[in-house]
């Protein structure tokens, strides 16, 4: 019968009650860490932007962790409007070529980062400034830095047009931007083309107070490049900051008139890992959340209810009894209680010998009484010929009907024992 501990599973009971009354009444954490995750409702996630954005755009907007090279390489895609969101744009040179070709091609790309890979910018000649700032920067900015910065954009349809914001959202900006040069000349050199491609006039779309642009786009082929340096304005805090979502959608308004799709790279880092793990998104969800705490609170009952373990009745389990010794015992006090201690030597005799030839490989009844085969006993147990001789004697003697008393009796025991026990060594 099972022995339930009431007491154990109220106290577990309560216990997970005021888990959920804490977790509940508890100030929210915020984590400021900039992930530009589709799922990510924290400050510096991206799921407002993409919500509006692909509501906005009613099936025309994506997020694909595709490649410029995989999106270069596939022959059934049509031109597109690509807009990459990072702290870091990472394009090698196997990946710059394949943005050529995409360009070329009439697609129009957007990189907005903070920092830019060498071969994108050298390319471009161009310099890119950015500022480290740390999670304590970002989250005392409303508190430190009551004032916000202007960015100035240009060329809108709107025309010129000031959003203001906290300037640790827009501490990064180009410099080398307003040279115009002839055009890229038309040739089959790839190599050529990407080291003329900072020949290409560049418009500059947005500017800050210090009038260093902070957006700009160069038409190359069919389709245009943008580089901007404002990443966590399109962020969930950015969009949501007073009436500054316009700014987003402004840099979007000229990418209108074709399919746009996010890259987000699939493997950047431990933030988005986290946003993308099952469990992380379950916790986020409340519904999902409280099915996960039911699911534990049924396993703990579970576990206090099957803990004890039933008490059953064990069986007592003797030994294995052995007749042959218990018939052996027997058959030698029969014989000793009726003092036939000739029948019994006769008896021991048969077993000595038997025992005898299982040790040294020696019968003595098949084979006549000679030294010779003393000798070759005496090597086998180390006692002394003369004396085997002697008792192998006596025992033959007890084919005849002989007196044999108790003190007789133990004396040819004791004579044949020391044999044996000689044999084993």
């Amino acid at each position: 019968m099972v022995k339930v501990n009431f007491k154990f599973i109220g106290f577990m009971i309560l216990l997970i009650i005021g888990m959920f009354v804490v977790e509940q009444n508890q100030t929210k954490e915020f984590s400021w860490k900039a992930t530009y995750n589709k799922a990510d409702k924290q400050p510096f996630g991206c799921f407002v932007f993409d919500d509006i954005v692909s509501s906005s755009m009613k099936g025309n907007y994506s997020v694909s962790n595709k490649t410029f090279y995989q999106m270069d390489n596939d022959s059934l895609s049509k031109p597109k409007a690509i807009l990459s969101v990072t702290d870091y744009a990472f394009v090698d040179s196997l990946q710059f070529k394949s943005v050529i070709n995409l360009l070329n091609k009439g697609y129009k790309i957007m990189f907005v980062s903070s920092n830019f890979s060498p071969d994108l910018i050298d390319s471009l000649r161009i310099d890119c400034h950015n500022s480290y700032l740390s999670d304590d920067d970002i989250k005392s900015m409303t508190k430190k830095s009551p004032g916000r910065k202007p960015l100035f954009v240009f060329n809108s349809a709107t025309s010129r047009r000031i959003y203001r914001f906290y300037p640790q959202l827009c501490t990064d900006y180009f410099s080398g931007v307003d040279s115009i040069e002839p055009k890229l000349d038309d040739t089959r050199d790839d190599k050529r083309k990407h080291t003329l491609i900072s020949r290409i006039p560049s418009t500059v779309l947005v500017r800050n107070k210090e009038n260093f642009a902070v957006a700009f786009s160069k038409k190359i082929g069919k389709g245009e490049l943008f580089m901007v340096t404002t990443p966590l304005l399109f962020t969930n805090y950015g969009i949501l900051d007073e009436n500054n979502a316009g700014y987003v959608f402004n840099l979007l308004s000229y990418m209108k008139g074709m399919p746009l799709v996010r890259y987000q790279e699939n493997s950047s880092g431990g933030d988005h890992a986290g946003q993308e793990s099952p469990l992380r998104y379950f916790l986020s969800q409340p519904p999902l959340r409280w099915s996960v705490y039911f699911t534990l609170f049924t396993l703990i009952l579970f576990m206090c209810f099957t803990a004890k373990r039933r008490q059953r009745v064990i069986p007592v389990i003797n030994p294995p009894v052995n007749t042959t010794l218990d018939f052996v015992k027997l058959i030698g006090t029969l014989y000793y209680q009726k003092k036939d201690h000739l029948g019994l030597l006769r008896k021991k005799k048969i077993y000595f010998a038997r025992a005898l030839k299982k040790e040294t490989n020696i019968d003595i009844e098949a084979e006549k009484l000679t030294m010779e085969l003393c000798h070759r006993l005496s090597s086998k147990t180390g006692m002394e010929a003369e004396k085997i001789y002697s008792t192998l004697r006596d025992l033959e003697m007890l084919e005849y009907d002989i007196p044999i008393d108790e003190k007789d009796l133990k004396d040819y025991i004791d004579r044949m024992n020391e044999i044996i026990t000689n044999s084993y060594k």
